[in-house]
C-alpha cells in the first residue's frame, strides 16, 4: 500500500505519534472539499486517508497531506526545527501542558453568512432565538481570540473597542473568505522528539475559500494563513519557512512535479496523458488528468539593510525596487522534489535532512544541482524543474539555462512530494512572519497531462492578481439575502463602521455620473443617492434600523458593494 512508507517518514506520522489524535474539519464551500487538523497537518484525516478531493463529492484527488517545516541556526550553532506540531498556543516561556493542548485540540470553523445572519440579528435588535444554526452560534460565542496565558489568537472585530471579546455587546469574528477554519498550534508539545530541537514557534492559521462559482479560479482553490510567532527567548539565524506537500494527482503511481519561478509556485502532474493503474484508496482521473498548483502569494519580510533592494533580487516576492526602503517580503526561495523512498533524493528521516531540504542541498549535503534527476548533474540550483519559467537564471546565479522539466529529463514517473520554502532571514524573538500559499487547481477538458498544466498556470495568475488586489467574500444569499461582492472593495472605505448616525465614504474617481444604493439584509433598496462626488463624502443613516446593509457603487467603471452596521 502506497502509504506504508509515509507512516514513518513524513510529518504527519511524525506528529500524530507524538500528540493526541488530531481534531479537523473540512472547507467545503466550492469545488474542492479539503481537510485541516488541530495540529496542523493539511488535507488527511487520523487513518492518514487524503482529503483533498476535487471536484467535491467525486473521490478523486489530488494531494495526499500537507505541512509547514521551519528551520534555522541558533546564536550557538544548534540546529532548531519546527517538523513536529502539537494542537494549542505556548505561553509566554515558550512552553504548553496537557491541559492547553486538550483545550485547543479543536478547529473553528465558520461561513460568513453565519456571521452576516448573527450581526443582522444583532445590530436589528431582534429578540428570541439567533437564526445562525446551533453549531456556527455556538462557534461565534466561543470564538477562541486570547490566548489564556496572555496575547491574541483569532481575529475579531472589537465593536466597543474595549480590546475583550464580546459577542453579546456587537463583537464578532473576522474571517478570510466565504468560509474558513481556525486552528492553532506550536512546535513545543510535552515530549520532544529525539534527535530534534524545537524552535518554540506559535502558529495561529486559517484555511479559508471562496464560493465564487463563476469565477473558476477562485472556485478551484483553497488558501491558507499562517501568523508565526518566535515565542522563544533567542534569535534563529538562515531560517527557512517551507511548504511541504505531498502531491498525488489521483493515482501516486505515475506523477511528475516541476516548479514555476516567475509564478512563485511547484505543481503536481500525470505523468502520461492517462491516470492510472492506482493502488488500493486512489481513484483515478483518466484522460486529461488534472494538474494541481501550491503558489506562494505573501512571505517574511527580508532582513532590514537601510536600502531599496533592486526588482532582480528575487524572481517572484514584493516590495523590491519600488523605492521604498526595507518593504521586501521574500518569494518562494527554493523549490525541491524527493521520492517516496530511502535514496539520497528520497524521504528526510532527521532534522538535518529536513533543513537540507528547505535551504538547497540533498540528504548527502550535496547540493541540488539543474539538470536530470538534479543529483549530481550540473550547475548549482536553488529550484528543480522550473521548465521555462526562469529565463533570467535567478536560480542558478543570474546564468540562464536551457529548460529542463521531468518530460524533458526523461523520468520515469512515479510518487512525488514537493517542497518549497522562503528564506534565508533572521527570526528575532517575540517576532511575527506572517506567510499566505494558494493550493489551485486546474484540469483542460482536451490536450491531455500538459494542457492541464496550463489551466492551472492560468488561475495561479488570476488568483495572484486578486490576492494582491484584495479579495472579498462572494456573498451568500441563502441566509441573510447579502449577494456579490464586488471584488474591489479595497477602493471603497466607509467609517465609523458600526455607526449610528452618519457614516463617511471617500473614493477616487474621474467619472461625474456617480451613483450610491444602499440596500438592507433582504436585498431591498432603502437609499438611493444620484450625482454623488469622487472623494469624502457624508451620508446620514439615522432612520434606517439597526442591522446590516450594503452600500453599492457605480461610477461609470466599476460597481463596488461593501458592509456596513447600523446600530
Amino acid at each position: 500500500m502506497k502509504k506504508v512508507l509515509l507512516l514513518v517518514a513524513t510529518i504527519t506520522s511524525i506528529v500524530s505519534t507524538n500528540a493526541q489524535i488530531p481534531v479537523g474539519d473540512y472547507l467545503d464551500i466550492n469545488n474542492i472539499k479539503a481537510r485541516a487538523n488541530s495540529n496542523g497537518s493539511l488535507f488527511n484525516d487520523p487513518s492518514y486517508n487524503q482529503q483533498f478531493e476535487v471536484p467535491k463529492a467525486s473521490g478523486k484527488h489530488t494531494i495526499w497531506a500537507g505541512q509547514l517545516l521551519i528551520g534555522g541556526i541558533d546564536a550557538s550553532s544548534t540546529l532548531k526545527t519546527a517538523v513536529t506540531f502539537w494542537a494549542g498556543p505556548l505561553n509566554s516561556f515558550a512552553t504548553t501542558d496537557s491541559t492547553t493542548i486538550a483545550m485547543y485540540n479543536k478547529v473553528w470553523k465558520l461561513n460568513q453568512c453565519d456571521i452576516d445572519t448573527y450581526m443582522n440579528w444583532y445590530y436589528g435588535g431582534q429578540m428570541g432565538p439567533n437564526p445562525t444554526d446551533s453549531i456556527a452560534m455556538n462557534t461565534i460565542l466561543n470564538w477562541p481570540t486570547l490566548n489564556p496565558t496572555g496575547g491574541s489568537l483569532a481575529p475579531y472585530v472589537d465593536a466597543n473597542s474595549n480590546g475583550v471579546y464580546e459577542s453579546y455587546a456587537g463583537d464578532y469574528p473576522l474571517i478570510k473568505g466565504d468560509q474558513a477554519i481556525f486552528f492553532v498550534f506550536n512546535d513545543v508539545g510535552l515530549t520532544p522528539m529525539p534527535g530534534y530541537t524545537s524552535i518554540g514557534v506559535e502558529i495561529q492559521a486559517m484555511v479559508y475559500a471562496y464560493s465564487c462559482s463563476d469565477d473558476s479560479s477562485l472556485y478551484n482553490t483553497i488558501f491558507s494563513n499562517y501568523k508565526i510567532i518566535n515565542k522563544s527567548s533567542f534569535r534563529i539565524d538562515s531560517t527557512f519557512v517551507g511548504n511541504w506537500t505531498d502531491l498525488d494527482i489521483g493515482s501516486c503511481t505515475d506523477d511528475y512535479v516541476g516548479c514555476d519561478v516567475t509564478r512563485g509556485a511547484y505543481y503536481g502532474y500525470n505523468g502520461d496523458l492517462v491516470d492510472d493503474n492506482p493502488p488500493a484508496g486512489q481513484n483515478t482521473y483518466g484522460a486529461n488528468p488534472p494538474s494541481q498548483g501550491v503558489t506562494f502569494l505573501s512571505g517574511p519580510w527580508a532582513d532590514p539593510n537601510g536600502i531599496d533592494d533592486a526588482s532582480l533580487s528575487t524572481p517572484n516576492g514584493s516590495g523590491y525596487g519600488d523605492a521604498i526602503v526595507d518593504n521586501e517580503r521574500l518569494g518562494m526561495s527554493r523549490f525541491v522534489y524527493y521520492d517516496n523512498n530511502s535514496s539520497a533524493t528520497g524521504n528526510p528521516s532527521n532534522a538535518t535532512d529536513y533543513y537540507n531540504y528547505l535551504s538547497g542541498t540533498w540528504k548527502d549535503s550535496t547540493p541540488w544541482t539543474y539538470g536530470g534527476t538534479g543529483h549530481l548533474t550540473g550547475v548549482q540550483t536553488d529550484y528543480l524543474y522550473p521548465a521555462t519559467s526562469d529565463p533570467m537564471g535567478y536560480g542558478t546565479n543570474m546564468t540562464p539555462q536551457s529548460p529542463w522539466d521531468e518530460t524533458i529529463a526523461g523520468n520515469t514517473p512515479g510518487d512525488r512530494r514537493g517542497l518549497g520554502s522562503f528564506g534565508p532571514f533572521t527570526f528575532q524573538p517575540g517576532a511575527i512572519q506572517e506567510i499566505d500559499f494558494a493550493y489551485v487547481y486546474g484540469r483542460a477538458i482536451s490536450g491531455g497531462n500538459l494542457a492541464s498544466v496550463a489551466v492551472m498556470q492560468d488561475r495561479i495568475d488570476s488568483v495572484r492578481q486578486k490576492f494582491n488586489n484584495g479579495i472579498t467574500e462572494c456573498g451568500c444569499s441563502s441566509l441573510t439575502g447579502i449577494n456579490n461582492i464586488s471584488q474591489n472593495e479595497n477602493l471603497l472605505s466607509i467609517y465609523p463602521n458600526p455607526s449610528s448616525n452618519n457614516i463617511i465614504i471617500n473614493f477616487s474617481s474621474t467619472s461625474k455620473n456617480i451613483s450610491i444604493k444602499i440596500y438592507d439584509a433582504a436585498g431591498r433598496l432603502v437609499k438611493n443617492i444620484e450625482n454623488v462626488k469622487s472623494g469624502e463624502n457624508t451620508i446620514n443613516v439615522s432612520e434606517l434600523e439597526n442591522g446590516l446593509y450594503l452600500l453599492n457603487l457605480k461610477d461609470g467603471n466599476n460597481s463596488i458593494t461593501k458592509r456596513f452596521v447600523k446600530q
